[in-house]
């Protein structure tokens, strides 16, 4: 239905939109709301009257519809009605009266004279041809519609008694052709609708005396031709409607004399070719519509005189080429269509001047390329579609001119890229289709270097200056990643289309996106992985992303982590991203399943790089890196390098080593085991643990199926300052006083100890330790009164050798010291030493701001007396490059002593600590004293120093800087070179002698 009919239907349906206030009140019928049914609603011949007002009259709208098959109608129920102020009638599906309109009107109680507007509208079931008679008394009629009335002819002087007639309608019905008098008395006519007749022909003066005529309707007739004498007596002609007809050809002189001609629509017809001239007479045309013809080629100067032309509509013939001066003229076309001919090629010139084109449509014909510069004129164009050709390649800045450009289509061509200087000048701002072209943008970065030559993302992006874009739709392409640019530059895009592509990753770099309200769909890729581990999720209220990404083959791996959670909508209640299509979603690989059924907590990647023989993987729930290396037959712990771990990250490390013959822990100690929380090391041969190797962020031990029969003092206390979760079951526990300490522990804290109840005694017949009472564990504890004699005497004897050597220990360090400086009785003071192979007699461990004091006072005082001492430094004797912790290690291990230079810059220090934790091991594992401390100015605070250092200090001796006889005490702490007992022995035989 075209514009015009609409505003017919709208003048006769007024009273579907303007009710009016007051019902009827007359006729004997079933009564409504403005409504009559007459007689009643189920009877076989009833009908319905509305009645409505108007804005200008009162009740001047009425409608009466009929049984579609009523044969009659009675109208003596409604006899008492007054219709007098009707101006408007509308009769629906009735049978067309035995007498004429006005007759009829006056048995309702219309008068005839005041109808201005009448519809006679049915189903095209009855075939009532119209009679001459059926229109008099309708001398004030302007409009009048007969439609769907099977009508097979017309009387030639039926409109003689409507001189007034301005609006004719007379479609749908079965005319082939009209009396050439028809329209003779109806000078006033101005619009003549005569669509969908069957007409085959008209007469050529039948529109002789029509000189005010302004539109003319023939749509779906099946007229083969338009004489010129048609048209020639109708100079005030606006609107030719000629379309779905026959016409194959058309007359030079068709349209001559149509000064007045706005436009001329001759679409769906056989039309093959135009005259050359066929329109030079029509300089007021603004809109041509011939889509859907045949046309093989244009004259060159067709459209010559046609300088106000807007929309010109050429859609669906058969064009091949196009003249290159075709639009030449044409400075005030805004609409131009080209859509599905056989276009092949552009020429250069074609759209020289038309600075006022909006829309540009030449898609579906079997374009190849375009030469540069085509679009230069097209400064205005609004939506340009290129979609479906053959275009394989896009010159540079071809839409640079395209200021105003808001959609361009570019789908279903064979692009295989852009070239980066496509769209430099452009503001896109609407919509970009590059649908189904085999494109593809081979960088995602800012910048890169081209030809010795930085290429910034704008200049290397086709579309990167268009950033009004508001939908993007890159369809159908083998698209591989998502451009950069996207994501960095278009503040305004709404609707992003990347489906049907060939892209496998996404990361939060494809999801972050300047606009703040947008659809992006991602579906039907060969998306694999979607990490979304480091995007930064937008909070902001207003800003509301969703993407579709379903129908693509992810893997569930670690990188989906975050992912899984967004699709349960787990992952946080503030964030502006989501996934519209959640519950479509699904995994190829493990198993094909959906996204949103499973446990983010299970999603683990595994690491490429890795400990031999053992497997690595990361677990981003808990931010772990797991090292499995169970069942390896391991002697050692394994050396974990920094490779090793992701570098992208911090994270956590948990160590599996279930299943191997490892004996000790000091493996721990090397390596990047300094973020290891989780130890798993059961059934391996440890019957020792050492906390100098385990460290502090330990918060998982297993160590179940060992052999550890006890722990030392200072592992439990380890255990109990920290918050380490363990498993000590399946081991040879020794139960003995010994273990009273783990015993406290297990009743104290048991919730630490994971499997409390297997930890059982071997020498108890494997009985729960957490069983045992602590008498059973120290019988001892059962004997009081032996307990009190011991006590006793022990107490005399110690009284006795307290009063007996006070005396000599009060100052027995003196005493030895003095000894030893001046080589007297040295065979009472020097001291064995057990590892007489060490390389050196010291390792001297300070911080780096204690050089000078190490550098000038302490190493010359020490290397260049007598006796001399070769010591380790750390600048000097430390091997470049080798692993810190091995350096230290090395260092003890090949040193007599350790020299410890206390002071508040080695409580900062680290490496500082972990030199003194591995002198004291070693100097427990031997059971000797070879750590001296040295204090520079005064003993730090308590609270200031590490838990094992706090300890020596408190159990141990040490030498204060200060002290007058530092020398003497050092050099006596130090090792005793067995070859000075040997010289002095020498010395003093001499002198006897």
């Amino acid at each position: 239905m075209n514009a015009w009919e609409v505003a017919w239907r709208l003048t006769f349906w007024t009273w579907m939109v303007l009710p009016s206030a007051n019902s009827l009140d007359c006729g004997r019928c079933d009564r409504g709301a403005n409504e009559l049914t007459c007689p009643y609603s189920f009877s076989p011949d009833h009908y319905v009257i509305k009645l409505t007002d108007v804005r200008e009259w009162p009740r001047s709208s009425f409608h009466l519809k009929c049984k579609h098959d009523a044969q009659s109608v009675d109208f003596s129920y409604i006899s008492d009605c007054d219709f007098s102020t009707v101006k408007y009638v509308e009769l629906q599906w009735c049978p067309m009266p035995n007498g004429s309109f006005s007759e009829m009107f006056e048995q309702i109680g219309i008068i005839a004279k005041n109808v201005t507007s009448l519809s006679f509208v049915n189903l095209g079931q009855r075939y009532e041809n119209l009679q001459e008679w059926h229109l008099e008394g309708l001398t004030n009629l302007k409009a009048l519609e007969f439609k769907n009335n099977g009508f097979t002819s017309i009387p030639p002087h039926v409109f003689d008694n409507t001189p007034k007639l301005l609006h004719l309608m007379l479609v749908e019905n079965q005319m082939e052709t009209l009396p050439e008098s028809l329209f003779h008395n109806t000078k006033n006519l101005t619009r003549l609708e005569l669509q969908n007749n069957g007409i085959v022909s008209l007469p050529k003066g039948l529109f002789a005396n029509l000189t005010n005529l302004r539109n003319i309707s023939l749509w779906e007739n099946l007229l083969s031709q338009i004489q010129p004498e048609l048209l020639s007596d109708s100079p005030k002609l606006w609107s030719l409607e000629l379309t779905k007809n026959n016409i194959s050809q058309l007359d030079p002189d068709v349209f001559s004399g149509l000064r007045e001609i706005r436009k001329i629509l001759i679409s769906n017809n056989k039309l093959e070719t135009f005259p050359e001239r066929v329109f030079h007479e029509c300089p007021n045309l603004e809109r041509l519509e011939f889509e859907n013809n045949r046309i093989t080629d244009l004259p060159d100067d067709i459209f010559s005189e046609n300088v106000n032309i807007k929309r010109l509509n050429m859609d669906y013939n058969r064009l091949t080429r196009l003249p290159e001066k075709l639009f030449t003229n044409m400075k005030n076309l805004e609409n131009l269509k080209l859509k599905r001919n056989g276009i092949k090629s552009v020429p250069l010139g074609l759209f020289e001047g038309l600075e006022k084109l909006q829309v540009l449509d030449l898609q579906s014909n079997i374009l190849e390329d375009l030469p540069p510069g085509i679009f230069d004129d097209l400064i205005s164009v609004d939506l340009l579609i290129l979609h479906n050709n053959s275009l394989s390649e896009l010159p540079d800045e071809i839409f640079a001119n395209c200021e105003s450009l808001r959609e361009l289509y570019l789908s279903y061509n064979k692009l295989n890229t852009l070239l980066p200087t496509m769209f430099p000048n452009s503001s896109l701002e609407s919509v970009i289709d590059l649908s189904n072209n085999n494109l593809s943008f081979s960088s995602s970065r800012t910048e890169l270097t081209h030809y010795n030559k930085t290429i910034t993302v704008q200049d290397y992006f086709p579309l990167a200056r268009m950033t009004g874009l508001t939908r993007l739709l890159l369809k159908n392409n083998q698209i591989t990643e998502v451009p950069l640019a996207l994501t960095t530059e278009f503040e305004n895009l709404s609707t992003l289309d990347l489906s049907y592509n060939s892209i496998s990753y996404l990361d939060h770099h494809d999801l972050t996106f300047k606009s703040s309200i947008l659809k992006i769909d991602y579906r039907y890729n060969n998306i694999k992985v979607i990490n979304l581990n480091y995007m930064n999720f937008s909070t902001d209220t207003n800003s509301r992303v969703e993407i579709y990404v379903s129908e693509n083959p992810l893997v569930c791996n670690c990188e989906l982590f975050k992912f899984a959670k967004l699709t349960k909508g787990t992952l946080r209640d503030d964030i502006a991203l989501t996934v519209a299509d959640a519950s479509q979603v699904q995994c190829s690989y493990p198993e094909m399943t959906y996204v949103t059924s499973i446990d983010p907590t299970s999603l683990t990647c595994k690491s490429q790089k890795c400990i031999e023989n053992c497997t690595c993987m990361k677990r981003p729930h808990d931010h772990m890196f797991v090292v499995d290396c169970s069942y390896q037959n391991l002697q050692s712990i394994p050396l974990l390098k920094k490779e090793h771990i992701p570098n992208d990250d911090d994270y956590e490390v948990t160590l599996m080593l279930t299943n191997n013959s490892i004996t000790s822990l000091d493996g721990l100690g090397k390596g990047e085991y300094t973020n290891l929380v989780n130890l798993t090391i059961p059934y391996n041969k440890l019957s020792f643990i050492s906390d100098t190797y385990l460290p502090k962020t330990l918060e998982a031990l297993n160590v179940r199926g060992n052999n550890i029969s006890s722990l030392t003092t200072s592992v439990m206390k380890f255990f109990n300052l920290s918050d380490v979760q363990l498993n000590l079951g399946n081991n040879p526990w020794r139960c003995d006083c010994n273990t009273l300490e783990l015993h406290r522990f297990l009743v104290d804290s048991g919730q630490k100890v994971l499997d409390i109840h297997e930890i059982g005694c071997s020498n108890f017949k494997d009985e729960g330790l957490i069983n045992l009472n602590e008498e059973d564990l120290c019988p001892l504890i059962k004997q009081p009164f032996v307990i009190a004699s011991i006590t006793a005497a022990s107490i005399i004897l110690l009284v006795i050798a307290i009063l007996g050597t006070v005396s000599f220990y009060k100052f027995r360090q003196d005493i030895k010291v003095w000894l030893f400086t001046h080589r007297l009785l040295l065979w009472a003071v020097a001291e064995e030493e057990k590892d007489g192979d060490k390389k050196y007699d010291a390792f001297v461990s300070y911080s780096s701001k204690d050089e000078e004091f190490v550098n000038t006072i302490l190493v010359p005082g020490l290397e260049n007396k007598d006796p001399k001492y070769k010591l380790c430094l750390h600048y000097r004797d430390w091997v470049p490059g080798e692993y810190i912790q091995n350096q230290i290690h090395h260092s003890v291990e090949e040193s007599r002593r350790t020299i410890v230079v206390l002071s508040p810059n080695f409580i900062e220090n680290v490496w500082g600590h972990l030199e003194f934790k591995a002198a004291h091991s070693k100097a427990l594992k031997d059971k000797t004293n070879r750590i001296i401390v040295i204090v520079l100015g005064e003993v730090p605070p308590k609270d200031e120093l590490d838990e094992e250092l706090r300890l020596y200090l408190s159990t141990r001796t040490y030498l204060l800087k200060s002290d007058p006889k530092f020398w003497e005490k050092l050099r006596y702490a130090m090792p005793h070179p067995p070859d000075l007992l040997k010289k002095k022995e020498k010395q003093e035989k001499i002198e006897l002698r």
